[in-house]
């Protein structure tokens, strides 16, 4: 189910594909080529996981990020359960990407919730590697505003 609604994400011109995490990390679905293994993907979430703490270490949520690469773009939209990541081209329609970046998202943050009990438990790191996280340097979150651009993220 949550392939065929990420698959809608192809229609927009220069979109590869999508997958969707949950706020642990977690991979809870994707349509994305054969070459995007699950492992990787799984990583990639954990990795989206911890960009979110640190741009909302002053308590304030983001609602989307855009991750800039040489031939690439990775669009991150935050939904209540979990994150939509759409992987397109730098010549993608934004517009019409953004629109169907809403969309989408509505439909499969319900699935994200169902999904996540089952998710979340198989991509937490062992206690060891938990407990050896270091924390900031000054030990209390940043109270600076993140911006890009002149915008907040």
């Amino acid at each position: 189910m949550m392939s065929q609604i990420l698959a809608g994400m192809r229609d927009v011109d220069g979109v590869h594909g999508s997958f969707v995490v949950t706020k642990t990390g977690a991979l809870a679905g994707k349509d994305l080529p054969p070459m995007f293994d699950d492992a990787v993907l799984n990583e990639v979430g954990r990795r989206v996981a911890r960009l979110h703490e640190g741009l909302c270490a002053d308590g304030a949520d983001f609602e989307h990020c855009v991750l800039r690469f040489l031939d690439h773009k990775l669009y991150l939209r935050s939904t209540p359960n979990g994150f939509l990541c759409v992987l397109s081209t730098n010549a993608v329609n934004t517009p019409a990407l953004k629109m169907a970046l809403t969309l989408i998202s509505r439909r499969v943050d319900p699935l994200i919730a169902e999904t996540a009990p089952a998710a979340g438990t198989a991509s937490q790191p062992p206690a060891a590697a938990r407990q050896s996280e270091v924390p900031p340097a000054s030990g209390t979150a940043s109270r600076r505003q993140a911006t890009y651009r002149g915008h907040r993220i």
